[in-house]
């Protein structure tokens, strides 16, 4: 945790504390998101956290935070109104706690800022499921494993080179990011032959190994989603070889592509 992680919110709990989960549209124009945080402060409302998705894109934009208030006498209606009848907000939407338990049901589907659908899970579940394919076949589990990434990233970077296909390393490795923007690793792109088809990465604090100390290199997922986002980057077929892996000790995750 360096500061800078990423909260996506899903839902608090307190039974101590009087939450709402405050859902609307804002009017797309310079200081509205400041104003609706000043009428909110005003009235003793703290803001504990939130997003806001379309903003830039349209008239309106989507905006939903949890927020707390210490006035036993608010309730979701009061709120409800108060905003309703704020300049440049529409469409208000006011959640109270049950129980202490809050969960954001009133934003869905999950998308990236592309408009693309997204889901979200738990690091642990997640390898939970890629560890019950290797355990349910013990030879040939981590190469389905990598055959699971590999198709993934094939997709995924092909939707995504149909969008913007990068000129220079320096492009690519601005679009490499993405790992980053998602929570799946630091990635760093450290070598890259275009004419050869070969690359190296090296990734930091990646998902699949986080914990691991088996020896022996366990990132199939990943290297295979590589290959996968590679091969469509080359326009040929690449493989992907972890040359360094935590789970045996190293301090990253390093990754080299060929074909």
């Amino acid at each position: 945790m360096d500061g800078r992680n990423k909260d996506v919110m899903v839902y608090r709990f307190d039974p101590r504390r009087k939450y709402f989960l405050v859902s609307l549209h804002l009017e797309n124009k310079p200081g509205e998101l400041g104003n609706l945080a000043n009428l909110l402060g005003i009235r003793g409302i703290n803001i504990l956290e939130g997003f806001f998705g379309g903003i830039g894109q349209g008239p309106k934009g989507n905006v939903s935070f949890f927020v707390e208030s210490t006035n036993e006498r608010m309730d979701e209606n009061w709120l409800k109104d108060f905003l309703g009848s704020s300049v440049g907000v529409s469409d208000v939407e006011v959640k109270p706690a049950v129980e202490g338990f809050l969960c954001d049901s009133l934003n869905f589907p999950i998308t990236w800022n592309n408009g693309d659908r997204a889901v979200l899970m738990r690091v642990e579940g997640l390898r939970a499921m890629l560890d019950a394919v290797k355990t349910a076949d013990p030879i040939g589990g981590k190469n389905s494993v990598y055959a699971q990434g590999y198709t993934y990233g094939n997709a995924a970077w092909g939707n995504l080179f149909g969008t913007h296909r990068p000129k220079t390393k320096e492009g690519l490795a601005e679009m490499l990011t993405i790992y980053v923007a998602t929570g799946w690793g630091k990635l760093e792109l450290l070598e890259l032959s275009p004419g050869k088809s070969t690359a190296r990465l090296r990734v930091r604090d990646g998902f699949e190994c986080v914990g691991l100390s088996t020896g022996e290199p366990e990132s199939h997922f990943i290297r295979g989603h590589l290959a996968g986002a590679f091969t469509v980057c080359f326009g040929r077929e690449v493989r992907a070889l972890e040359t360094k892996c935590v789970s045996r000790g190293d301090p990253y995750f390093e990754f080299e592509i060929s074909p």
